[in-house]
């Protein structure tokens, strides 16, 4: 039977984002979850009014002990990270990984993107994100934006990529699927991912779809963790992640709508498979 999957992320009260998305999307591979918040906020961050706040440390820190009195991590494969805010928070999340060496980590620093023109919060937490769990991590999923603030310099060709993860003492024994890469040759119609691995790079490639939408992310991580559980290796989980994804976005677009919801992310289950 597929086991659980462990995600420590932002929640929301309203929307499809972070653990919102996440659990949705797990839960539609027949995996059951374990969910726990980081912050919990009435909507995502996107919206002009938003309520709401970090997680104490000390609930954080009660529920990782919680779950663990009841041995649901001993059933668990994969534990992932999301939006963090809160250095206290950041050390859970480093603890919860150290004490249960088992979990393959998957670490999605969601702390900055080029439309949001930078940071999501200050940069010094971010800073300390990567300082604590990037060590931790088996495999990361950050964005451009976020590669080249853990890198600390830009790249723009495949070459340039290479040679700065290969130069990075942490992040060259890493597998990293870096998402929505823009190099001077990635088409500007195509969402590029790529995945660098052992010092080897493998590209992907899908259309583009012309919608700024929040969440995606989140979705896509959770995604590729589903499948890696169901026994998929990594290339076919993001073939996988990024067709449903493309479907999903499709499908918002058909119905004059901005953001993912429930019945778009139901429409296309079979892709999942």
């Amino acid at each position: 039977m597929p086991k659980n999957i462990i995600s420590i992320q932002s929640q929301v009260a309203s929307g499809y984002v972070g653990n919102n998305i996440a659990g949705f999307a797990i839960q539609l591979h027949g995996i059951d979850l374990t969910l726990l918040p980081t912050v919990f906020l009435s909507a995502h961050t996107g919206h002009p009014v938003i309520f709401g706040e970090a997680i104490s440390p000390a609930l954080l820190s009660d529920l990782v002990k919680g779950i663990g009195a009841i041995n649901i991590p001993a059933d668990a494969d994969y534990l992932i990270s999301g939006f963090c805010n809160l250095p206290e928070n950041i050390d859970i999340i480093a603890n919860t990984a150290l004490q249960y060496p088992h979990l393959k980590f998957v670490y999605d620093p969601v702390f900055g993107d080029f439309h949001s023109g930078g940071l999501y919060f200050e940069k010094e937490i971010a800073t300390y994100s990567v300082n604590q769990l990037l060590p931790l991590a088996h495999t990361l999923t950050p964005n451009h934006w976020e590669l080249e603030f853990i890198l600390q310099q830009s790249f723009k060709t495949i070459s340039e990529l290479k040679t700065a993860i290969q130069q990075h003492d942490i992040l060259r024994d890493k597998t990293i699927v870096l998402t929505s890469a823009n190099l001077t040759d990635t088409p500007p119609d195509v969402m590029e991912v790529i995945l660098i691995r052992k010092g080897e790079t493998t590209r992907f490639y899908g259309p583009k779809i012309a919608l700024e939408t929040t969440g995606t992310g989140d979705l896509f991580t959770a995604i590729i963790t589903s499948q890696l559980t169901l026994g998929k290796n990594i290339e076919q989980a993001i073939r996988i992640a990024m067709d449903f994804i493309y479907h999903t976005l499709i499908y918002v677009q058909s119905v004059n709508e901005k953001e993912l919801s429930a019945a778009s992310l139901m429409k296309h289950l079979d892709l999942l498979k």
